[in-house]
């Protein structure tokens, strides 16, 4: 390869240089320019521009491409499905528009001191849910978006609730399921995941998305109040029970 000597610092510098890398002599290109690359015959262009232009890699790179957005779209209509599909329910209680007393008894419970223990079904829950919330269905409506019901779901040591809101005449179902200690007039709620329709969520997302409940929560304060004054709960399959505090708590 040519090289441009410097007429100074003898320093051999690129062809591509004006200027010395070193002293900055203004270096005679005169040989630089004599020199002639060498012609690229037929053969050589045709594999160089086949190099570039490779059917196969071509293809291949396509197919990898195609396929990846397949199953991206596959992976993002299973997910929007599962979100509008409903969960698995209980079906409604079958005194529905009776009375609840549930609030009365627990505050007769807390009263006595006598560490009452109460005992309610998945359907004396959901019964208590539709008589309290019905009154404040116009504080849980949002614009767009109406407040249909919340049903509760007891199981071994957990407790599910499902809010069921209607836009534009379509359910949409949201989920959480938590496990609750009572100590000390407090109680400690564990989030333990939850659903969009039949997504699940991991209980880690789930923290972030389990903001969509606080209305809901608001509506049931005073129950909530309640429920952390006692001394213990315990759920079971299908049955919730809450012990009163002794005498002397």
């Amino acid at each position: 390869m040519t090289k441009l000597i410097c007429p100074e610092c003898q320093r051999e510098n690129e062809t591509e240089r004006i200027y010395c890398h070193d002293c900055g002599v203004r270096l005679d290109r005169s040989a630089a320019s004599l020199r002639q690359e060498p012609k690229e015959t037929a053969a050589q262009k045709h594999q160089r521009v086949r190099k570039l232009f490779n059917a196969r890699a071509v293809k291949t790179r396509f197919l990898i491409l195609r396929t990846g957005k397949l199953l991206l779209a596959a992976v993002a209509l299973a997910a929007v499905i599962q979100m509008i599909l409903p969960p698995d329910l209980p079906a409604p209680p079958e005194n529905a528009g009776g009375f609840s007393q549930i609030n009365f008894e627990l505050e007769n419970a807390l009263d006595r001191h006598d560490g009452t223990r109460l005992q309610y079904s998945e359907d004396q829950v959901n019964e208590h849910l539709r008589y309290s919330l019905k009154v404040k269905k116009a504080a849980l409506n949002k614009p767009f978006l109406e407040f249909i019901r919340a049903i509760a779901q007891i199981r071994e040591d957990l407790c599910a609730i499902t809010v069921e809101r209607s836009i534009f005449g379509w359910s949409i179902y949201t989920s959480g399921s938590y496990s609750v200690v009572l100590d000390s007039g407090k109680a400690s709620v564990t989030n333990k995941g939850g659903q969009i329709g039949r997504l699940q969520i991991h209980p880690a997302v789930f923290q972030y998305v389990g903001i969509i409940f606080w209305d809901l929560w608001a509506a049931l304060d005073r129950e909530r109040r309640l429920v952390a004054k006692m001394q213990a709960i315990e759920f079971h399959d299908k049955t919730v029970s809450l012990i009163a505090p002794g005498p002397g708590r």
